[in-house]
Formats: structure tokens, C-alpha cells, sequence
């Protein structure tokens, strides 16, 4: 999941993109003069100054969306990777470790070709018989119970969080889930492009019935009951916009006051089988979702909840069976959502198969060779400059009072920061993973999975947990733990190169830094205090001041437009943006601090260390993107397009203006420029 509950616990991704990267064969220039467009004023597009080279000699390759930094930094990595996977597959059956027998035993069966298309859709047969005997609604919630276990998360996601209002303890969620297109808006938007988009949708999903093994006419009625029963369910979500108010999913409900609620289902039966008996209360992120689901529930017919739920089991398992599944599932998914040309080789899938099933016993791997406790502690040293940096200026706001400050230097210094991978190791014994069906290897890493999950309910918060695994090209702000986290993945050129100097590495891992610590501050996150509760502790004049300021934002990125007449939601994107704006800010600070009783250092290539610091952030952002790409992301992400992330802040900097002498009047230097940390 990415959304909601599970996206407060990692609020502040840096990126959607992510991947892996390792060390190069071949060191590139920290910035290569090549890469740029000197025929572009930087004060007229920084992104296409910075990057107009890079763009007019890239192209995207086929297997890919939208191809940038993040994505060469990782394909860079995917040879080594498959070393490791390959080396563990040929060792399964005689390593002495039984991590390397496991990763070797899944990887293998992923890329056995011959043995899916054999098996077909046999992994999923005894799931589907218990589908088909759906007789009562005593059936229908064991049903869902099965696929909540498999991590098909339809109609609801049961799982964990810590308690928003007391994030010490761990309680059960309920949320949103159980649609097939991105997005509610993309079953309620009116425009002709969002309502031929749900013509293919059934289409696709017509002819996945049909490769089930049904005639063309029931396939074709399969597909419009599961878009019923979708649409009615979109109906009823919660906008993406309204999930980032952590107040509007916060309703902490007494387990036997769910039956008020949603009369019609059995929940204490519910959560009896998912393990949970005698649980006493849960959240329920959206109640007007559960009564929609309750309705359903009482009203659907149980054969449209057998067609539904045998969809949601296909959908979520169709990346890993037959060849015939496998091109329809991408033919929609990348084709059509993110227009994507070409099917990625087979051992790509297989990596980030193992990646997602095994991810830390692949990283246990990873870093052994690809990060040195040397580079973990250069890490360390430039996140505490940063939040050295970040508690100088909180000290000089003027719009802030002294006892909101004071709160705020507490949740500042009590920021955990975990970097390269975990301290200990996640334990794997109790998986099972076989030379069999490689979809029922898939099963039962995801059962693994959520059982581990559930299994944090009623306990103590654990703050080691890590939400990304150690090869992951991404960073995280988590606001219920208070913590910013750097996989390994992250700490490469071009974010933190060793052979660079300070200005690019402060412009490119130090505004990453500063990014993950401002989310601790940004619309969302600012509500939550230094424990990680939702507590509401800032004055309600420096509340409003706060708010001014990211009006600011929302109006700024409500301007832009990313593709056709579809502008960038400044709203869903504001704490990215936020985020952006003040890591650079906060990072290019504690670059000057390191210049302190130093002499300005010279110009390398021609810039100044203030014009390479922003070239540095510039180049991270550099990408090209399919324009089915580029819809996707408006409609879903709270990232904004990479050239906004670019000109966006930066146009908001003086001492952006200053390095590259742009005066007022520039397209870089806004009129109603939005300041904040």
C-alpha cells in the first residue's frame, strides 16, 4: 500500500521511482557540462539550462515509463544484482545458508518460464473453489479474510499502525482499498480521456476473464459487475487529497460499535480469522468507505461478489503466472496506465520479485559489497549538519512563536535517523519457499508478510522497523515514529559522491536530507509531535501563519501544467513541494557553513560552488516521461513532474537568484515568492 495510514507511516518519499544502484565501473563528473543547454538562460528554465543535453540525447528505453537520474542509477546496479541471484539460484540445493537456499529457490522458480505456463492458473485454484462456494455472508468474509492473508487487499486492508493519538502502541486499520484502476477519480472523472480509459479497462478485464476460461459473452459480463461493484466503491473513497489531513482518518472505534457502523458484516468474525480474536478497538480510516462496503455487502448479489473477489485474486497474481496472463496484466498496466512499449526481460521481473518477497535477505547481500560503514558515517555527519542547519533557522522565524519553537527544537532533536540498512536483520525461518509453482512461493512470502504484520497489533511500537529495503533508491520521513530513513540504495552519485565536492554533495544527498527533515514539518507532518502523536501542538496563530505560506505553494504548483490542459494538484503535491523547498533551503545553509573561515572556493568547469550547488539538485531531477506517464502521476502522486521540482523551489530562492544574477522580471524569480523555513 502507498496511500493513506500506510503512506503517514512513510510520508516523506523522496521519489516514485525506485531501484537500486551500486558502485560504477566508470566514476562520471560530479557535473558534466555536456548535460546542459547554455543556448537556455538559466534564469528562463534552470531544468532545461541545467539539463537540456541530457534530454536532447536520452531517449526512454521501451521496458520503461520515463527514464532520469533515478533510473540509470538503478539499471546501473540490476548486472550486479542478478549476479547475486544467480550465484544464490545455482547454490540452492547445496548452500549451507539457509537465506541463500531460500533466495536462490524463489529467484530460480521466478525465472522457470516453462513450469508457469504449465501450471497456468493451478496456484490459484483452491482460492478460487473457496470463492465459488461463497454461500452466506459468513462465506463472503471468509473469503475476504483469504485474500487479506495473500495481501489482495479487496474490499478492505486490514493492518497495522501505531495509534495516531498514542503512537507508543500498535493498533489494527481499517482502510480504503479493493479498486483495479489507480484512483477513485479515475472511476469519477468526466472527461473523455478518464471515460476511455474505463472502456479499456473493461475491455482488459474482459479478456482476462476469457484466458480464465470463460465465453466471450460471460467474460464480457464479468467485466462489467466487477466495474460496478468498483465504481461503487469508488464512489464512497476518500480523496487523495483529503487521506494527507491525518485528522480526516483518525476514528479510533470500539470493535463491538463496527456492527453500528456496518450492520451487515460479521466483524468480530472478521477479525477472529484474520487472528485478531478479543481485539477491542480499531481505527477506521474511512467511515463512509465501510458503510459503502457494508451496503454492498447487504445489497450485491452473491455472484457479483464471487465475480469481484475472483478478479481481485487474478489482478493481484497475474505478474506471476502464465505468459498469456502475465502480457495481458502488462498490456493495461504499462501499456495503456504508463505507456510503456516493451516488456522488461524476464530477470528484471524476477529481481524485483525477490526484492519484494526477500528484500532483506537480498540486502543483507547487497551491502556487503555496495556500502562501507565508512560511507554510513559520512551519511550521518552530513544529516546532522543539516539538522544543525535546520534548528539555526528555526531560531530566527519571525512568524513563529517562542512556545511553538520550543516544541518544534524538541520534535527536531528527537528525529531518529537510520541509514544504509537495519540494525538487525529480518528473520526469514519461518517462510517456506519451494522448488514448486513459483505464484504459490508469491503467496506465501505475502502471508509471511502480513502475518509479521498483524502480529505488531497490541504490542509496543517498534521504531527499528525499517519500510524500504536496503538496496531501495529512495528516502523516508515517518511522522508516527519521528524517524527519516536512508537505504543504502540512496547513498551513490549522483545524491553523495565522494570524489565531488561539497557544494554538488550538499546540493544533491544534503537537500535529500534536508527534504526528509522538513517532512517532519510540512502540512502533514508538522501535526505530529515529537513522540509521533497527532497532537495539535502549535499555537493556532502560528497554525495560521504556516498556512498562509503553503497557500502559497498550492497556488504556485496549481499553475503549472504537466500535459495537455491537466495541471499539477497543488494540493496532494504540497507536501512534496514543501518538502523540496525546504531541504534546499536548509541544505544550501549548511553548505555556506562549511565554508566558514574558508576562502570562496574557485569555479570548477566554469561555476561557482552556489551555482553547482544548484546544479546538483537540478540534476537529480532531470527525466523524460511518456505522457501516459505523466497523466498517471498528476492524477495519483504526491511527487510533482521532475521540471517542477526543478523550477518550482528554486524559483521561490534569492540566493538561487543571486548565484545566477536573475532579476526581477525572470520566468526563475517569482513575483509572490513563498518563503517558510
Amino acid at each position: 500500500m502507498t496511500l493513506g495510514t500506510r503512506a503517514i507511516a512513510l510520508l516523506g518519499c523522496l521519489a516514485v521511482a525506485a531501484g537500486t544502484v551500486s558502485a560504477q565501473a566508470d566514476h562520471p563528473k560530479p557535473l558534466d557540462r555536456a548535460n546542459t543547454d547554455t543556448t537556455c538562460a538559466p534564469c528562463k528554465d534552470f531544468f532545461r539550462y541545467a539539463n537540456g543535453g541530457w534530454l536532447d540525447r536520452s531517449t526512454i528505453p521501451g521496458d520503461q515509463s520515463r527514464w532520469g537520474s533515478f533510473n540509470e542509477l538503478y539499471e546501473r546496479n540490476y548486472a550486479a544484482l542478478k549476479s547475486t541471484l544467480e550465484k544464490a539460484a545455482s547454490e540452492a540445493k547445496t548452500a549451507s545458508d539457509p537465506d541463500t537456499r531460500k533466495l536462490g529457490t524463489y529467484y530460480a522458480g521466478c525465472m522457470d518460464s516453462v513450469a508457469a505456463d504449465k501450471e497456468g492458473v493451478k496456484p490459484l485454484e483452491a482460492d478460487f473453489k473457496r470463492i465459488d462456494k461463497i454461500k452466506s455472508r459468513s462465506d463472503l468474509i471468509g473469503a475476504w479474510v483469504r485474500l487479506q492473508q495473500l495481501e489482495v487487499f479487496a474490499p478492505v486492508v486490514f493492518h497495522s499502525t501505531p495509534d495516531a493519538k498514542n503512537s507508543a502502541r500498535v493498533i489494527g486499520d481499517l482502510y480504503q482499498a479493493g479498486l483495479g484502476l489507480p484512483d477513485r477519480d479515475y472511476y469519477t472523472r468526466d472527461d473523455s480521456a478518464s471515460a476511455a480509459l474505463r472502456d479499456k479497462y473493461v475491455e482488459h478485464v474482459t479478456r482476462m476473464f476469457g484466458l480464465l476460461g470463460q465465453d466471450p459473452s460471460k467474460a464480457a459480463a464479468s467485466a462489467r459487475t466487477v466495474m460496478g461493484m468498483e465504481t461503487a466503491l469508488a464512489r464512497a473513497s476518500m480523496t487523495l487529497v483529503d487521506q494527507r489531513d491525518p485528522e480526516k482518518t483518525y476514528h479510533l472505534t470500539k470493535v463491538a460499535d463496527l456492527k453500528t457502523m456496518a450492520p451487515s458484516i460479521p466483524w468480530e468474525s472478521f477479525l477472529d480469522q484474520l487472528g485478531m480474536k478479543g481485539l477491542a478497538e480499531v481505527n477506521v480510516s474511512q467511515p463512509d468507505f465501510l458503510r459503502a462496503v457494508d451496503s454492498l455487502a447487504a445489497n450485491a448479489s452473491t455472484d457479483s461478489w464471487k465475480t469481484y473477489l475472483r478478479w481481485q485474486l487474478l489482478n493481484g497474481r497475474a505478474a506471476v503466472l502464465s505468459a498469456s496472463l502475465v502480457k495481458e496484466d502488462w498490456e493495461f498496466r504499462l501499456h495503456t496506465l504508463r505507456g510503456v512499449s516493451e516488456m522488461q526481460p524476464r530477470w528484471k521481473r524476477c529481481l524485483a520479485q525477490a526484492d519484494t518477497g526477500l528484500g532483506e535477505i537480498l540486502g543483507q547481500a547487497y551491502v556487503a559489497t555496495n556500502f562501507s560503514p565508512e560511507a554510513k558515517q559520512r551519511a550521518l555527519t552530513m544529516v546532522q549538519n543539516i539538522q544543525a542547519e535546520f534548528r539555526r533557522r528555526l531560531e530566527k522565524l519571525d512568524w513563529m512563536s517562542e512556545e511553538t519553537k520550543a516544541k518544534a527544537f524538541t520534535k527536531l532533536d528527537a528525529i531518529i535517523n537510520q541509514i544504509g540498512y537495519p540494525d538487525k536483520w529480518r528473520d526469514y525461518s519461518t517462510l517456506n519457499v519451494t522448488p514448486g509453482p513459483f505464484a504459490e512461493n508469491v503467496s506465501r512470502a505475502a502471508t509471511f508478510d502480513y502475518n509479521r504484520d498483524l502480529a505488531k497489533i497490541g504490542k509496543p511500537r517498534d521504531k527499528s522497523d525499517w519500510g524500504m529495503t536496503p538496496p531501495t533508491v529512495n528516502a523516508y520521513y515517518s511522522p508516527l515514529n519521528n524517524k527519516i530513513v536512508f537505504p543504502a540504495g540512496i547513498m551513490q552519485p549522483p545524491f553523495y559522491d565522494p570524489a565531488a565536492d561539497d557544494a554538488v554533495n550538499y546540493g544533491g544527498m544534503g537537500a535529500v536530507i534536508g527534504h526528509e527533515i522538513t517532512h517532519g514539518f510540512d502540512d502533514q507532518g508538522r501535526q505530529f509531535d515529537a513522540d509521533g502523536n497527532l497532537s495539535g501542538w502549535w499555537q493556532t496563530e502560528d497554525e495560521e501563519r504556516f498556512k498562509q505560506r503553503a497557500d502559497v505553494v498550492v497556488r504556485q504548483f496549481d499553475g503549472y501544467v504537466a500535459i495537455d490542459t491537466l495541471h499539477v494538484n497543488g494540493g496532494l503535491t504540497l507536501g512534496e513541494n514543501l518538502a523540496d523547498l525546504g531541504g534546499l533551503t536548509i541544505a544550501y545553509g549548511a553548505y555556506r557553513r562549511t565554508l566558514e573561515g574558508k576562502p570562496e572556493p574557485a569555479p570548477i568547469d566554469g561555476w561557482t560552488g552556489d551555482q553547482r550547488f544548484f546544479l546538483a539538485w537540478a540534476q537529480i531531477w532531470r527525466q523524460l516521461q511518456r505522457p501516459q506517464r505523466t497523466r498517471l502521476q498528476v492524477l495519483t502522486d504526491p511527487h510533482s513532474p521532475g521540471i517542477f521540482r526543478v523550477n518550482g523551489p528554486l524559483s521561490n530562492l534569492s540566493e538561487f537568484s543571486k548565484a545566477f544574477g536573475c532579476k526581477a522580471g525572470d520566468e526563475m524569480v517569482r513575483t509572490e515568492q513563498a518563503v517558510v523555513w
